[in-house]
């Protein structure tokens, strides 16, 4: 994956307007191109089965856990192609970093889990692992993602720090955009074929 540069920057560039403007202008052209490339990472994680069931999940205010975990991916592979680090990788554990398939809103009261902060991404990675065959930057960044609530789980590759960053970043954006609708009557509405996938996971074993 070749690295983005930013070249033709002179020295009258380095007064803070201009340097702006033209670094801003570099990345606009970036991004349109990261775009396209962000969704050929990610596209047969996104559009797998057992992916599609975060749908049925509510996650922060308004946002179910599969658009999270996209925001969260999203925001992974452009930061990580902007420091030249591995985004394909970031990108598509950033789609699975969740992928713990139950409802933490109601899971303590149907289960006892007091500490579903704590032990989701054990979770997730277990799920994970089932379906994708993961490298060690993609299970750092599943297991780790919730520094520094996991004190004892800290990320070991710059991938994993990045995610920590986005999925807070993404997390708090998203609550403070809740909606007055509650999310598990928008649940109802969701695609009702994923629910025919619902076998294909055991996350009780």
């Amino acid at each position: 994956m070749g690295k983005i540069k930013i070249t033709g920057l002179d020295i009258r560039d380095m007064y803070p307007l201009r340097f702006r403007r033209k670094v801003a202008g570099k990345l606009h052209s970036s991004r349109r191109e990261w775009k396209e490339e962000f969704w050929e990472c990610v596209k047969d994680v996104a559009m797998h089965p057992v992916v599609l069931r975060m749908k049925l999940y509510p996650h922060h205010g308004s946002t179910n856990c599969y658009q999270h975990c996209m925001n969260v991916a999203y925001y992974n592979y452009h930061w990580c192609r902007f420091f030249h680090l591995d985004a394909r990788s970031a990108a598509r554990a950033g789609m699975l970093h969740d992928l713990f398939l139950y409802d933490w809103h109601t899971h303590t009261k149907e289960t006892g889990d007091h500490f579903h902060g704590l032990t989701h991404p054990k979770v997730a990675l277990k799920n994970a692992s089932k379906f994708f065959e993961l490298n060690h930057i993609e299970k750092d960044v599943i297991l780790n993602h919730m520094w520094p609530v996991t004190a004892l789980h800290i990320p070991k590759t710059k991938e994993g720090w990045i995610t920590t960053l986005a999925d807070k970043y993404c997390g708090s954006f998203e609550t403070a955009q809740r909606k007055e609708s509650d999310p598990i009557k928008k649940k109802r509405g969701m695609d009702r074929i994923v629910e025919r996938f619902s076998y294909l996971v055991d996350t009780k074993r």
